[in-house]
């Protein structure tokens, strides 16, 4: 009794966590590049571009498929490559492929929610919709 129900806790565990990676990281069903760009996105990526708390900081812009449209895709791949003052370029770690392979997985991220409205401060007049 005791071993299936801790099999049971286990696979539930397995499945939230596979669903939670998915949510996190963009669709569960990819092609073989499209995952290793999931893989080296969650990998070297993700600290700084992903929220892996909701009360955590962004340290870094939220990428989506908004961020490797059309011309932007060129200038991607040269920020992953080189990087910014604000961030480590990655061509000494990933080959040109890899770095490709980031961008085709980008293409699937929806854009983030616009952010929420703030409330009006304290004693001043409330907007009515028109």
């Amino acid at each position: 009794m005791r071993i299936a129900l801790a099999g049971a806790i286990f696979f539930a565990g397995v499945f939230c966590a596979q669903a939670a990676e998915e949510s996190a990281y963009g669709p569960a069903e990819l092609n073989p590049v499209q995952a290793e760009g999931r893989q080296l996105f969650s990998q070297s990526c993700g600290v700084c571009h992903t929220k892996p708390l909701i009360t955590a900081p962004l340290f870094g812009p939220q990428l989506s498929k908004l961020t490797v449209e059309g011309q932007l895709e060129a200038q991607a791949k040269t920020q992953i490559a080189n990087g910014s003052p604000n961030m480590p370029g990655f061509k000494y770690n990933y080959t040109a492929a890899q770095i490709d392979a980031v961008v085709e997985y980008l293409k699937l991220l929806p854009p983030p929610p616009p952010p929420p409205a703030r409330p009006a401060p304290a004693g001043a007049p409330a907007q009515t919709a028109r």
